[in-house]
Order: structure tokens, then sequence, then C-alpha cells
């Protein structure tokens, strides 16, 4: 005599969901547009906080001025929200992406998973309490990177460029394939440039320019998902 393990079908009907209590798929894509709207916002507010003093944002003076550690907490915020709606933005958008959408989607998200958290993590629970105390603020770098680790400045340095990537490749899919508006995707293909732009670090201005177009286009494209979680048509300029 033979037994056989049966799976549980996957419930799929509005009688099922109610039963199991379980959100319906445009709930769930509507979620994932509101964190990628919040947490686009929030970071934008959140670079545009972030202190700068003599042109450095990771000093002992940056880490201890006013907006610290409420930028980066800001910051720390929308970073989570995007890494939560980014998946469900894949989903939503998934039938108008080609392998580069999906490997762009891939790379940012990974970015955003390892890069931005662990800079934002070492910057909020090691950086800012060791700035702060007059006992071991000489433990903070003079060179703008809070450790002075050649492993750590690569970190970052190597985690932006795949971000850069990850969003230039996204950006460039919705282009091509006429998924979304055309200035979203021109924002999503030019969203990580200001990091690697030369200009001088200027307090509310330099943050200002990192986040504002990739906090612009995740945030436009989270209400989209919100208004229409069944996803757009091809979109294509009126005659």
């Amino acid at each position: 005599m033979t037994t056989t393990n049966e799976l549980l079908p996957t419930p799929t009907t509005t009688d099922d969901r109610a039963r199991t209590g379980s959100p319906s798929g445009e709930t769930v894509l509507r979620m994932c547009g509101a964190a990628l709207t919040i947490g686009g916002a929030l970071c934008i507010a959140g670079g545009t906080l972030h202190p700068i003093v003599a042109g450095k944002g990771h000093s002992v003076e940056a880490l201890t001025s006013p907006g610290t550690p409420v930028a980066q907490t800001l910051l720390g915020l929308g970073t989570v929200l995007l890494v939560l709606g980014l998946p469900g933005m894949y989903a939503w958008l998934r039938p108008r992406l080609g392998p580069a959408g999906f490997l762009g989607t891939l790379t940012y998200l990974v970015g955003n998973i390892v890069t931005a958290t662990g800079h934002l993590t070492v910057e909020l629970f090691v950086a800012y309490p060791f700035a702060s105390d007059p006992d071991t603020a000489h433990l903070i770098a003079d060179n703008d990177n809070m450790i002075d680790s050649t492993a750590f400045m690569l970190f970052n340095t190597i985690g932006g460029l795949v971000m850069l990537a990850g969003m230039g490749l996204l950006g460039a899919s919705l282009l091509r394939n006429r998924a979304v508006p055309r200035w979203i995707a021109v924002l999503t293909l030019l969203g990580m440039v200001g990091f690697f732009l030369p200009i001088p670090a200027t307090a509310g201005l330099s943050g200002f320019i990192y986040e504002a177009p990739r906090g612009i286009a995740v945030a436009a494209l989270g209400v989209l998902m919100m208004r229409r979680p069944r996803g757009l048509r091809r979109w294509a300029a009126r005659p």
C-alpha cells in the first residue's frame, strides 16, 4: 500500500480569499505601489535634509549637526519601503519588460538590499553614536567614508555602480518598450547619475540632486500601480 501526499490547491477565487483572509493580487500590488510612493518621498526628504559640513556628509561634524539622525532615519525607512515594493513593481511591469528590465530590477533591488541598507545601518547605528561620544569620535575617518577601510570604500563604490547599472537597465527597458509615460522612463534611466556628477557637496542641494530623480521616478511608478493595479497597456503618444 502506497501513500501519496497531495498538495493543497492554491486559493484563487474570491470565496477562497475570504475564507483564508489573504489579500487579492490587486490589493498586494496597490500596497507595493504605496510602498514605492512613500519610499521615494522619504528618500528625497532624507537626502535633502542630510547634513553636509565643510563639503563632507560623514565627518564627525556632519554626524553631530542638526538633521542627524532624522535624515538618515528617513533614508533608511525609504530604502526599506523600496525593497518591499520593487518585487511587486516587477510583477506589475513584467508583461512589458524584457530581459534587460528583469536584470535591471534585480540588480537595483540587490543594490538597495546590500549597499544602501548596509551603508545606512553603519551610519545610523555605528558612525552616529561613535561621533556623538567624545571618547570614540576619533574613530570616524577623516576621508568622509565613516570607516577608514578600503573594503568599506569599495563596498560603497561598487554597490553604487551596481545600483546605477540596475536603474539604467530598467529605465532603458521602460523607454524602449513604452511601458510607462516617457518622462518616468527617462527619470528612471538617469536616476542614479547624480551620485557620480562632479558637483560640490552642498547642504540642502546635493542630497536633493542625488535622491530626487530616482525618488520621483519610483514614486510615480507607485502611483501608477495604485491607480492601475491590473497593468497598463503599452504607453504610446496619441496621433
